[in-house]
């Protein structure tokens, strides 16, 4: 009889931490190989590991498609510092048309 009231505290003390990183179905569920071009890539971010399982870089494509990369593959390295260097590019710009 004393395991449901620890089920239920410790089911009490996770419900609101998935709610408040978006809820544990934002995790990515494997990591795939598929590699497509820069230009098809929007943005990304990297999967907090306190929550997810993976240790995974989540692109979203143009036509807001999730691929889930792992950290260390090269492609994903790439293709990181391409959409660094795109949106810095992008404010750079931005920047200079205010001023003028």
């Amino acid at each position: 009889m004393t395991s449901i009231p620890i089920l239920l505290l410790f089911v009490t003390m996770m419900v609101p931490k998935a709610l408040a990183q978006g809820g544990i179905s934002n995790c990515c569920l494997k990591i795939t190989g598929t590699k497509v071009h820069r230009d098809s890539l929007k943005s990304y971010y990297v999967e907090d590991p306190s929550s997810c399982t993976h240790n995974a870089v989540v692109f979203t494509t143009i036509i807001g498609r999730r691929i889930c990369a792992s950290q260390t593959n090269v492609w994903t390295k790439t293709s990181m510092a391409y959409l660094d260097g795109k949106n810095w590019q992008r404010r750079h710009t931005t920047l200079k048309q205010q001023r003028q």
